[in-house]
């Protein structure tokens, strides 16, 4: 008798008793769901972490570790890799590499393999570490680019390196390397800076959110850089998005991206490109038609091969003129 007095009640005429299943049945699909792209992620690192270059290269020496800066507690190192060649080198490229902002390592061994790379082919590379945006913001993650810049060109006779400076970064470290030189052209910042060269880097971050873009940790890595989204804050969003400072002062600039990038769109180099040409900027851009993101570390074929070797050709031309 009970029961069928429960039966005629109002929560099970509605079916209200359904609401505790279904939202249970909801939490178990999101944590499996979360737990997947963790998972897909942490696979994703591991490779990337593990990959290098596609090409042997002769240089065997380890690099000279120095401090560029100290802030507060912290200090922040760049790792000094001399020319093969001996000498100054034909130039000194200033490397930043990736991670959203939120990760990443001068050591690891994709952006060490680059490294050798480069100074195989007679340049002289610093590579640096910068703070990460968990507790820092935007401004002072490009700050920290900006201060290694001026840190190499103050000391480049002491240290015995080429004075003619190239900017590059993977991804994010693109993206830092195009800040400093569009927010400093024509000024005393990029005194002896020839050119920058950006592989797979998000020219406007309005792109990271972009239907077309469909990685969460480019999403989480803006957004814990900027602390907010873009529609809650456009004005930050155009403040570090280097291609809304382009000018007809700024240093030639390479970028390089693969067409099935899965982390910054391909369409962010092309407005990046078209953004240089209405300037009048000396520009070259490289495409991978089946290049994702990394994918110089990643692919064999001759294509990526090709890509990196007009890479130092470019880093030659520029540091020439």
């Amino acid at each position: 008798m009970k029961f069928k007095r429960l039966r005629r009640s109002w929560l099970f005429v509605n079916k209200h008793y359904m609401i505790p299943v279904i939202l249970m049945l909801i939490a178990v699909n999101a944590a499996l769901a979360a737990g997947v792209a963790v998972f897909t992620l942490l696979v994703w690192f591991i490779n990337v972490l593990r990959a290098r270059l596609p090409i042997d290269v002769g240089v065997s020496s380890e690099a000279e570790t120095m401090i560029y800066k100290k802030t507060g507690s912290s200090e922040l190192k760049l790792d000094l890799w001399k020319s093969s060649s001996g000498g100054r080198g034909s130039a000194t490229v200033v490397f930043a590499h990736g991670g959203g902002w939120v990760s990443g390592a001068r050591s690891q061994p994709n952006n060490v393999s680059w490294c050798r790379f480069l100074a195989d082919r007679g340049l002289t590379v610093a590579s640096i570490d910068y703070r990460f945006a968990y507790t820092h913001k935007m401004a002072d993650i490009v700050e920290d680019f900006s201060d290694a810049v001026e840190y190499v060109r103050k000391n480049a006779d002491e240290l015995g390196i080429s004075p003619s400076i190239i900017l590059m970064g993977l991804s994010a470290g693109g993206h830092l390397a195009l800040c400093h030189a569009a927010f400093n052209a024509g000024e005393a910042a990029m005194e002896d800076v020839k050119a920058v060269v950006a592989y797979y880097s998000p020219s406007d971050l309005n792109d990271l959110f972009s239907n077309e873009d469909k990685s969460f940790f480019a999403r989480f890595g803006a957004g814990t850089a900027l602390k907010t989204i873009p529609q809650f804050d456009e004005e930050i969003y155009k403040k570090y998005s280097p291609i809304n400072s382009i000018s007809a002062e700024m240093v030639p600039v390479m970028a390089v991206h693969g067409r099935k990038d899965e982390i910054v769109p391909y369409s962010s180099s092309v407005k990046l490109i078209k953004r240089l040409k209405e300037e009048g900027v000396a520009r070259r851009f490289l495409v991978h038609k089946t290049g994702g993101h990394g994918f110089e570390v990643r692919l064999k074929d001759y294509r990526t091969t090709l890509i990196l070797e007009e890479t130092v050709r470019f880093i030659r031309k520029a540091a020439a003129n």
